[in-house]
């Protein structure tokens, strides 16, 4: 998930949120951009493994039969893994990390949890969990992983690497070139669509917009080194 997602996943404060959802709002074609980094299977020298190794099948033949069964058998059959993998880890796995046992072994130690033995500590982590299993189970993660996979396994079997090549120019030479001359304009238009979360304060609305800002800037430097 890391290179959906960038380093790491968009944090729950308004923040960030509210200011990447205005921004998509404006500039929807940049969603595009985020597709690519996941893929079923990698292909060295016109040979396709499964991700990770595993199977080894002929470029051209995996071209053909991707081209076969079409997107949407696979993101039908990727939907069915995605979630028959979330119920297994909902059963088999959430039990274990709730365990005092397990967070002893794995958390205890590095973050003092025994030596500070305090009920907030013990909330943060079982909140962490939890909020860990939701994010799974989220709609809106679920169809972006299953779009991200089956676009990127498509241009794996492709070798479309001048597509590749085209985002990392867009990117660098247009995005966050556009970023930097209109960020002003941007963070005030922004800030404007805010201020009613904060009450009114356009200065409090102009830092979360430029907090949002600059973790798009860094989603999307991320996503050119993935690709």
């Amino acid at each position: 998930m890391a290179r959906l997602m960038g380093q790491r996943s968009f944090s729950e404060t308004f923040s960030e949120k509210k200011v990447f959802k205005t921004y998509l709002l404006a500039n929807k074609e940049v969603l595009i951009l985020f597709l690519m980094g996941l893929t079923a299977i990698e292909c060295p020298d016109g040979i396709c493994h499964s991700h990770h190794g595993g199977h080894a099948v002929d470029r051209t033949t995996m071209q053909q039969k991707l081209k076969g069964h079409g997107r949407e058998w696979c993101e039908r059959l990727a939907e069915r893994i995605y979630e028959m993998s979330v119920d297994t880890f909902s059963q088999t796995v959430m039990p274990s990390l709730h365990s005092s046992g397990w967070q002893r072994r794995h958390l205890d130690w590095e973050f003092k949890l025994k030596e500070n033995g305090s009920e907030p500590d013990e909330a943060l982590v079982e909140g962490i969990i939890n909020a860990t299993e939701s994010f799974l189970r989220s709609s809106e993660v679920h169809r972006l992983f299953i779009q991200e996979l089956v676009q990127g396994t498509f241009a794996e079997a492709t070798e479309n690497t001048l597509q590749a090549k085209a985002v990392r120019k867009i990117i660098e030479k247009e995005l966050l070139e556009m970023l930097k001359s209109q960020k002003e304009d941007l963070l005030n238009r922004i800030a404007e669509e805010l201020a009613s979360e904060t009450n009114g304060n356009f200065e409090t609305a102009k830092r979360a917009a430029n907090d949002g800002l600059i973790e798009i800037e860094r989603l999307l430097l991320n996503h050119t080194e993935a690709i």
